[in-house]
This record gives C-alpha cells, sequence and structure tokens, in this order.
C-alpha cells in the first residue's frame, strides 16, 4: 500500500505541474503542498504502523519523528484547507511574497482556538479517509458539499475572531517575522518595503476573507 500510495502523491505533484504550468515554481510548490498534505499524512500512518515489528530502539526514534511532524502538521491543516477552499485564486491575485502564504493557513490555529480547531480537524480526517476510501482525490473531496460546510464552518469561527485586539497584532508579527527571514530569497524588481507588504498582505488578506459569504 505504501508503494502505491508513494505513486499516487508523484503523480498527484506532476499533474498540478502540468496543469498550473503557468504559474512559477514557488506557486506550484505551495499549491502541491496543500493537494498532498492528506496522502503524506497517511503515508506517516502507514509507516507508523509497520514500524511495530521494529526493535524498541528503532520503533521509539520513529514515534519520536513522527509525533514532531504530526504536531507541526495538523497546525496547518486546517488552515490549508481553508485557504485552498475559499481564498486561493483570489489571494494568488494580491502578487504577495510566496512564503507569507503560509502564515496566513498557520493562522487559523491561533484564530479559531484549540478547541475549534482539534474539532474541525477531526471532521476534515473522517472527511477526507470516508473520501479516499470512494477513490475521490483531495480536490473532489473538497469540492464536496461536506467539504463546503466544514470550509463555512472555518470561516464563520475565523471571522469571528478577527475583530480581536489581539488578531491584527499577532497576524502581522508573523508576516513581518517571515518577511525578514525570507527576504534575501524574495525576487522583486526594486528594494522591498518590509512594512509596507506586511501592511498590504494584512490589508488585503482581511478584506477577502470579509466579503466571503
Amino acid at each position: 500500500m505504501s508503494d502505491t500510495l508513494r505513486q499516487d502523491i508523484i503523480f498527484k505533484i506532476l499533474k498540478i505541474a502540468s496543469d498550473n504550468s503557468d504559474l512559477s515554481l514557488d506557486e506550484q510548490l505551495k499549491l502541491s503542498e496543500l493537494n498532498t498534505q492528506a496522502m503524506f499524512a497517511q503515508l506517516m500512518d502507514e509507516g507508523a504502523s509497520s514500524s511495530e515489528s521494529d526493535p524498541d530502539r528503532e520503533r521509539n526514534r520513529t514515534k519520536k519523528r513522527m509525533k514532531k511532524k504530526d504536531r507541526d502538521q495538523r497546525k496547518e491543516h486546517v488552515g490549508r484547507f481553508f485557504l485552498q477552499n475559499l481564498i486561493w485564486k483570489d489571494i494568488r491575485k494580491l502578487d504577495l511574497p510566496d512564503c507569507l502564504l503560509p502564515v496566513f493557513a498557520k493562522s487559523v490555529h491561533n484564530t479559531i482556538g484549540e478547541e475549534n480547531y482539534e474539532q474541525i480537524s477531526g471532521k476534515i480526517n473522517r472527511l477526507l479517509e470516508f473520501g479516499e476510501k470512494k477513490g475521490f482525490d483531495y480536490d473532489k473531496i473538497m469540492d464536496s458539499k461536506p467539504g463546503k460546510t466544514i470550509a463555512e464552518e472555518i470561516l464563520t469561527l475565523y471571522k469571528n475572531e478577527m475583530g480581536s485586539s489581539n488578531f491584527e497584532k499577532q497576524l502581522k508579527n508573523s508576516l513581518d517575522e517571515t518577511l525578514v527571514k525570507n527576504i534575501s530569497n524574495i525576487e522583486s524588481d526594486s528594494e522591498l518595503d518590509i512594512e509596507e507588504t506586511v501592511s498590504k498582505a494584512y490589508n488585503e488578506f482581511k478584506k477577502l476573507v470579509t466579503s466571503k459569504t
């Protein structure tokens, strides 16, 4: 099963690259990450299961590695679902540095709270598991009625918290930190103004989210 799943992931990435040849490599990478996350999570789960027969030392090492990856991925999982399902096409038109897109996805975890996040994550995982058993790919699962219902639920929770005093500060700080870390890799015709870019990214993202119903 693992070998087949690896091949499915490769084919999925190649198809995304082929269907989106007009995008930059960074944009193709982000889109591939969004579309294959569930498949990678499944591959990781299978890897964890197969390790049960290994020696204790290797098993413990694998569990620690999987635990860290799972913790990191869970903080982006719902956000990625939210980003791609609702505003991916619109946000690509803003001409923002690609490195900022994951910041918007991760912001969902901090904005809607741990309890809501875990509940939504469980719903998404169950939907993906059901859809994959039926032979549906990630895009078809997201476009399904249950997928759109979950995305709307995330949107409602997110919009309810956007008026809090901490929302703007946290998101702008995250955008600023990401730009500073990646500024040497950002292609621009002129010198990038970090403060101006952060302000534009925040305002345009907020405008997109609040316009969705």
